[in-house]
């Protein structure tokens, strides 16, 4: 087992507390443990042993509870969305397996399939189309050796949202060759239209949905994700995470159950948000139309553009941290060079200045 260096995580990890200003965070703007915190001091009067392997159930009933079809016992807390992606390929692929990613996506998932031993087909969105789906690739590329599709929902790096129809018809491919669905939806929530995207949930019997409380609710602090499938996956996940993390952290967990309470309310901030603070971005990127291409995100506080500007995507925003002290994400990072993902949820003096500091870059470049 030899996992690929997964090169996004790896700058953003040795950069983040570093620069100035931090355009490639994928979601809104962090809370304050004031803002999420009911009574401070039932907080301080939590005990700090060790939390329940699977999590709470009173907390795991909260996520079932937007999940279709599902109860607590279908439901594992786990150490954010990462763990719950992993726990789920690493209980499901074996080395000679084949997965297909619908890309561009988040490449941890792509990392760990090859790092399972697997191979890895790509299916990718089709950006002429404003990033729909491919259905037709799709159907080329799974076969009777697909163990797992993996996608996202709403879609990172480019904030587009699959359709109803999209949704129903990838269940259809993967349940004509017997293929499981690893749908990450930790996006979900963060519409701009404030309909909630269509979920994989409760569309058949082999789908493994995850998600977390990072993108969506503001707390990327917590740690706290989910995975919610069925028992013997719930089981298998388990049998893994009892060599991993063990358990959730008990003060982060108790705070999930605070903010799963309040999801209305926080999903609805999430939405106030980003329709806040998108036309900030658009504003920025219609001043420079000529060289940048983008189709608006549906959801999501992130938007990937492509460009016209004579320098690879790594190159570019490695003078943008080292010159300028701002990070956005290469394009590279998702295997689609020429390209860049810009956040804009963040507070808007970051946002405002860290696009001031791209501009004195491109203009540089030109």
């Amino acid at each position: 087992m030899r996992f690929p260096r997964f090169d996004m995580e790896r700058m953003q990890s040795t950069w983040e507390h570093r620069i100035r200003y931090d355009l490639s965070e994928s979601g809104v703007e962090a809370l304050t443990l004031e803002e999420i915190t009911r009574d401070p001091k039932e907080l301080m009067r939590t005990r700090l042993g060790y939390a329940e392997g699977v999590g709470r159930e009173a907390t795991r009933a909260l996520v079932a509870s937007f999940h279709a079809g599902r109860a607590a016992d279908d439901v594992v807390i786990t150490t954010g969305t990462s763990e719950a992606n992993f726990l789920a390929l690493a209980t499901l692929v074996s080395s000679g397996d084949e997965v297909v990613v619908i890309m561009p996506n988040y490449m941890q998932v792509h990392g760990i399939a090859s790092g399972m031993g697997a191979r890895v087909r790509e299916v990718w969105l089709r950006e002429e189309r404003g990033w729909t789906i491919d259905l037709d690739a799709l159907r080329v590329a799974v076969n009777a050796r697909t163990r797992v599709i993996c996608v996202c929902q709403p879609n990172n790096p480019t904030g587009q949202i699959l359709s109803q129809g999209e949704v129903a018809e990838i269940v259809r491919v993967a349940d004509r060759h017997g293929a499981w669905i690893l749908a990450d939806e930790v996006y979900r929530g963060a519409e701009r239209s404030g309909e909630e995207s269509p979920t994989f949930s409760g569309r058949g019997a082999r789908i493994i949905v995850t998600g977390g409380l990072s993108k969506v609710y503001g707390l990327p602090g917590l740690r706290i994700g989910w995975l919610v499938a069925p028992p013997e996956r719930v089981e298998a996940a388990l049998e893994v995470k009892d060599y991993t993390t063990i358990a959730p952290a008990t003060i982060s967990e108790a705070l999930a159950e605070i903010a799963l309470e309040r999801r209305k309310q926080l999903l609805e901030r999430a939405r106030f948000l980003v329709n806040e603070r998108w036309p900030m971005l658009e504003d920025w990127a219609g001043g420079r139309s000529r060289e940048l291409h983008w189709t608006a995100p549906a959801a999501g506080a992130i938007c990937f553009f492509s460009y016209k500007y004579p320098i690879d995507s790594m190159a570019l925003v490695d003078r943008l941290i080292r010159e300028y002290s701002t990070m956005i994400v290469p394009g590279i990072h998702f295997r689609a060079e020429r390209h860049l993902r810009i956040g804009f949820g963040m507070v808007p003096r970051v946002l405002h200045s860290g696009l001031a500091a791209i501009d004195r870059l491109l203009t540089a470049l030109d």
